[in-house]
């Protein structure tokens, strides 16, 4: 029997309901369909809603996975620990690999995004190079600074930002409504119907897929809130539920606001005011509130994406710094990271670390191409599917023995993860090889190869390297004796002390 590890976090720093709320900030829901719309309806047309519907199905089941992982492993390592309990040390590294990834990636493009923002904001067509840096180092300083201040400070800003946020959404959708109401709508766009939610409505099975890929990675980020378990109130059975609470949250906000979208601006792509129009496609909420408030609306929609992309960022920051924490605290990587801060009760280090690798590579890609830095939330893709495939499988393996006692634990256990596990890894895998393509994305190719592609393959297979190097450092972990593998027929006790 084994017991995992108390990190010296706070326990009881952040409530229930500020944990769904970090899930709900993770996901950037005016970032997301700001740009999801559009390509969305590009794609789907007037059958995106029921497509998000469906597109969350696999996403649910990795909640699931997550909510009973949770409750049995209640560890700030989630899918590190969970794989290195349940597969093996060396999935559950790379599995941490492939979550720390993301969340750098995301940062990197979520700083082009705040960049972009201030210009509008300033009303500058092209940002200066000096004023661009300048930008990107106090977002990244003050998204970081933000999270190492302590759990409960960190959860109270992300709220604020989060409520700010679902405010703007929330007003913008009543005014929609009520312009529907008043057939006060664009005159190409067609009128709501009821089969915008027939799955077999949808014209053919490339349709679906296209729109399958845009949808499912709106919905990533709703683990940030696990990842805080140690230190959320409440016991871990609580806890996990928090991932599956922000998941439903989320797919309710976005088929809300979508039909409300697609009734209102339609999907001419020769209209100027639809979502498809080619100069809105990436920027559906920016052309809505423009239309709706007039002129000024794209600055609001501006502040409101900013702030969006601000409070995902710090959102992922704090689980990505705790899974860097557990990682050193098992000695999977050098233990200087493991290190907590007496004060904050927060990892310090490892958040300083993720925050100064965010720059370092948002700069880099900068003088590489502005192209390959929008470019790199495509990327994100295959390192999501990744962690989350790994989290799913973990939860299978964990609970085989002793799920089919019953009906609802052997769906929820077993064969709900092991579907959503397959699913995400045929999506990732899909994913890869149309990033292949050298025409794929803005960014062009390298020698007939995607940058894309590079970007988000090369870096996740890099880990195997990094993990090598680690095994040679300290072997201790990945001989299992830090975090032998195991299963719940074995039995499992759980020691975590409270520093409160």
């Amino acid at each position: 029997m084994h017991t995992l590890e108390s990190k010296g976090l706070k326990k009881g720093a952040i409530s229930r309901s500020a944990a769904i709320m970090i899930g709900l900030a993770a996901t950037a829901p005016a970032y997301s369909l700001s740009g999801a719309l559009g390509y969305g309806a590009a794609e789907s047309g007037y059958q995106l809603p029921i497509i998000f519907i469906l597109s969350v199905i696999p996403m649910f089941f990795v909640a699931l996975s997550y909510k009973h992982l949770t409750a049995s492993l209640p560890d700030s390592g989630t899918v590190f620990t969970w794989g290195a309990k349940a597969l093996g040390p060396r999935f559950g590294w790379f599995g941490g690999w492939a979550m720390f990834l993301s969340s750098i990636l995301a940062g990197v493009t979520a700083t082009q995004v705040i960049v972009n923002m201030v210009a509008i904001l300033l009303d500058l067509e092209q940002m200066p190079q000096w004023l661009n840096f300048v930008v990107a180092v106090a977002f990244i300083f003050s998204t970081t600074y933000l999270a190492i201040l302590g759990a409960k400070e960190s959860s109270r800003a992300t709220i604020l930002f989060a409520l700010f946020q679902f405010s703007g959404l929330a007003i913008l959708a009543l005014v929609l409504f009520f312009c529907i109401l008043q057939n006060d709508v664009i005159s190409t766009a067609e009128s709501f119907s009821w089969t915008w939610f027939d799955p077999f409505s949808i014209p053919s099975p490339d349709i679906f897929l296209n729109g399958f890929l845009i949808a499912l990675f709106i919905f990533w980020g709703f683990d940030a809130s696990l990842a805080m378990s140690e230190e959320t109130k409440g016991n871990s059975e609580q806890a996990g539920r928090s991932g599956v609470i922000a998941i439903l949250i989320t797919v309710v906000i976005y088929v809300v606001f979508t039909t409300l979208a697609l009734t209102y601006a339609g999907i001419d792509s020769k209209d100027p005011m639809s979502l498809t129009f080619a100069s809105n496609i990436d920027s559906s909420i920016t052309v809505l509130v423009t239309d709706v408030i007039g002129s000024h609306g794209a600055k609001l929609a501006a502040l409101i994406i900013a702030i969006s992309a601000f409070s995902a960022t710090m959102s992922t920051i704090m689980p990505a710094a705790r899974i860097v924490l557990a990682m050193a605290s098992y000695r999977a990587i050098p233990a200087q990271f493991a290190k907590i801060d007496p004060i904050t009760y927060t990892p310090k280090l490892a958040t300083w670390t993720i925050g100064s690798m965010t720059l370092v590579i948002y700069v880099i890609l900068s003088f590489v191409s502005e192209a390959i830095i929008k470019d790199a939330i495509h990327s994100v893709s295959i390192a999501v599917c990744t962690y989350y495939a790994i989290a799913s499988l973990s939860c299978a393996s964990y609970f085989y023995h002793t799920a089919f006692r019953q009906w609802r634990t052997t769906l929820s256990q077993v064969i709900f993860p092991i579907l959503g596990a397959i699913t995400l890894m045929v999506i990732g895998t899909i994913q890869a090889w149309r990033m292949f393509d050298p025409n794929y994305g803005a960014s062009g190719s390298i020698e007939g190869v995607g940058a894309v592609f590079l970007l988000g393959v090369a870096t996740l297979l890099l880990g195997f390297f990094v993990m090598l190097l680690c095994n040679l450092h300290e072997a201790t972990f990945f001989h299992g004796k830090t975090l032998p593998k195991e299963s719940t027929s074995l039995g499992f006790s759980i020691n975590h002390s409270n520093n409160s």
